[in-house]
């Protein structure tokens, strides 16, 4: 990624498409999400979305996460990390791939476990 904006769309798009698919909708979601962050204030996101989706096509979803998590502020991770879980259980349903996902995320976002669980406990309870 070139830019911090460019990793957390890479982070968020690799996430939602570890399963092989990812629905129009889903995207749209994700571009509501983070045109409302301070940190994409007057960007046009789609600009960041080209170079997700052919990076994940050539490396693929871990390692493009990988490759991203340095560009994130440390303090961002844990909201970073809640937005990918809004996005995967907006079904209310913590099924097996977003139980990966959020393990990896945890893992490769260097999340306290005990928070990375609050966050999606929290996402659960209050749908």
């Amino acid at each position: 990624p070139e830019s911090e904006q460019e990793a957390w769309i890479a982070i968020m798009y690799a996430s939602m498409h570890i399963d092989g698919h990812i629905a129009d909708s889903e995207i749209q979601k994700m571009f509501d999400v983070v045109q409302k962050l301070p940190l994409f204030k007057r960007k046009h996101i789609a600009d960041y979305y080209q170079p997700a989706l052919l990076a994940n096509r050539k490396v693929g979803s871990f390692n493009l996460i990988d490759g991203c998590v340095g560009f994130i502020q440390e303090d961002q991770k844990p909201l970073l990390f809640k937005l990918i879980m809004q996005l995967l259980l907006a079904d209310g349903k913590l099924l097996k791939k977003e139980k990966e996902i959020a393990a990896y995320l945890t893992t490769a976002l260097e999340l306290n476990f005990e928070i990375a669980k609050k966050i999606v406990d929290d996402l659960l309870t209050h749908k």
